[in-house]
């Protein structure tokens, strides 16, 4: 920042250069904005997924099933651009999917299961997934990388 000495009349007056100032300003806004857009959605429940070689990333809305080895479930889906979170059991999924699905045209479910939970119990959510209303189910993997 620069502070300049100016003569005018005899009187000394100070000038501020404001040109760093607004570059400094721009530089935190784009940092801000880039930091608070990363958001984990499995930040509710602590899931270790399975591994996968093969791991296609869809950009598409999404209803999100978190469930952690000990069958607690979070529901997590995005709603006026804000991720929410929902605890959620097996007795009431199917109406909590259904209120979800209402007004959504994009109905597709990932189901996002720790890698040491009971396959069939993967399968029953699955099932009540798809009695909900939903158009396409998928199993979230971690990369193997």
């Amino acid at each position: 920042m620069k502070i300049e000495r100016t003569k005018r009349r005899g009187k000394g007056e100070l000038t501020l250069e404001i040109t760093p100032l607004i570059d400094v300003v721009f530089l935190l806004l784009i940092f801000f904005l880039v930091a608070t857009t990363f958001e984990d959605i499995n930040s509710g429940i602590k899931i270790e997924l399975p591994q996968s070689t093969i791991r296609e990333i869809k950009d598409i809305k999404e209803i999100q099933i978190a469930i952690d080895k000990n069958k607690n479930m979070v529901l997590n889906y995005k709603e006026k651009g804000k991720t929410q979170k929902v605890n959620v059991n097996k007795e009431n999924l199917k109406a909590e999917l259904e209120e979800k699905f209402k007004n959504s045209a994009d109905k597709n479910v990932v189901i996002s299961a720790d890698k040491k939970l009971d396959y069939g119990y993967i399968v029953e959510i699955m099932t009540i997934s798809k009695e909900a209303g939903a158009n396409s189910l998928d199993i979230d993997t971690a990369s193997s990388k």
